[in-house]
């Protein structure tokens, strides 16, 4: 008896868990979630779609009446799959068509009438849910744009740097007389053009011999490493690019004054005439040695393009060799040849967005 007593408490609590596991994985109740008087398109129309979000295991009861009578085409198909869960290429009606749904994604319901016209006919959609826990689930479907881009590859030149080339413009040596000297000029004017891209220019102006070694022994000092690389240690160069904070300048006897002009001033200064104007930028009174930095927005504009340094020797007995250089700064674009990528072809679609669960 106690045997048998215990096989029946057994049975009798196996079928009490079965009872609860079946209470608590049952099925959703049936929701209907579309009701449509529909145009169905015709075969000269593109084909009337539905689309909604279901559920796995979500069973679809589709209903549709057809009031014209007419044969239609008929598919539901996963957004993402090729292969359709229903078709039928004639139909005059769907009666209780069901359907269970493998995954989670968006279907396409399908509709076409085979006349020449659309056709009257009403739809409904009903969702029965595998389990009561997706009962809520949101069957609107959400759409986002996304961009598809088709890359290509090109060789092309690329910018990696600008540096700035030197190019000496003046660099001469030539005599000053003295103020009473009756067969030669006291005064004199050097004409210079500056080339296309010139971002800046210095000049260095020096009186006699012992300027000139000044400048050369600040020279001997960048004659190694890759300063000399960049300058060819050219001290005013280096001064230029910024290598160099200073020029020397040497004090002694003898003296010169110096300025800029345009074309008509220079003139009336080497002539001696009244009314010459020279521009503010690089001038100098009563000079051994000066050196300057102009920027192009700071230099003047001329009408023949041409600048003009004009010099003078006030000295009355002593004639003075003086040594002018100029050296202008260019834009030097530094390119390399790149492998780079690019886009070809950029296509845009719509993709849908499922709810989260």
């Amino acid at each position: 008896m106690s045997g048998t007593f215990l096989r029946s408490a057994l049975a009798f609590c196996g079928l009490l868990f079965t009872f609860s596991f079946t209470l608590s994985a049952q099925a959703g109740k049936p929701i209907k979630i579309a009701d449509l008087e529909l145009q169905v398109a015709g075969t000269g129309q593109p084909a009337t779609q539905l689309q909604y979000a279901f559920q796995a295991g979500d069973v679809l009861v589709l209903d549709l009446e057809n009031k014209a009578k007419t044969i239609y085409k008929v598919t539901v198909q996963e957004y993402f799959s090729s292969s359709p869960l229903y078709s039928t290429e004639e139909t005059k009606k769907l009666n209780n068509l069901r359907l269970t749904v493998p995954q989670k994604s968006v279907y396409t319901i399908t509709l076409q009438s085979l006349s020449q016209t659309s056709t009257k006919s009403h739809f409904t959609l009903t969702r029965i849910p595998k389990i009561e826990a997706t009962q809520n689930f949101n069957t609107l479907v959400a759409w986002r744009t996304v961009k598809d881009t088709v890359w290509t590859t090109a060789t092309e030149k690329v910018l990696v740097k600008n540096d700035l080339k030197s190019e000496t413009i003046v660099d001469k040596t030539f005599r000053l007389a003295s103020l009473t000297n009756i067969t030669s000029n006291n005064r004199s004017t050097e004409r210079f053009k500056l080339p296309a891209g010139t971002k800046h220019w210095v000049y260095w102006v020096g009186v006699g011999q012992e300027s000139v070694e000044a400048l050369q022994e600040t020279g001997k000092t960048l004659a190694k490493g890759a300063t000399a690389l960049l300058t060819g240690s050219n001290p005013l160069v280096a001064f230029g690019l910024g290598l160099l904070p200073q020029l020397p300048q040497v004090k002694s006897s003898g003296y010169i004054s110096y300025h800029l002009f345009n074309k008509n001033n220079a003139y009336l200064f080497k002539e001696d005439e009244d009314g010459w104007k020279p521009y503010s930028v690089a001038s100098g009174k009563d000079v051994l040695s000066d050196y300057g930095k102009v920027l192009i927005n700071q230099t003047p504009k001329t009408d023949d393009s041409y600048l003009y340094l004009g010099f003078e020797n006030p000295s009355t007995i002593t004639g003075l060799d003086l040594t002018l250089k100029v050296v202008a700064f260019i834009d030097n674009p530094v390119y390399q040849t790149r492998t780079v990528r690019k886009p070809a072809k950029i296509t845009t679609r719509r993709e849908p967005i499922l709810a989260a669960d």
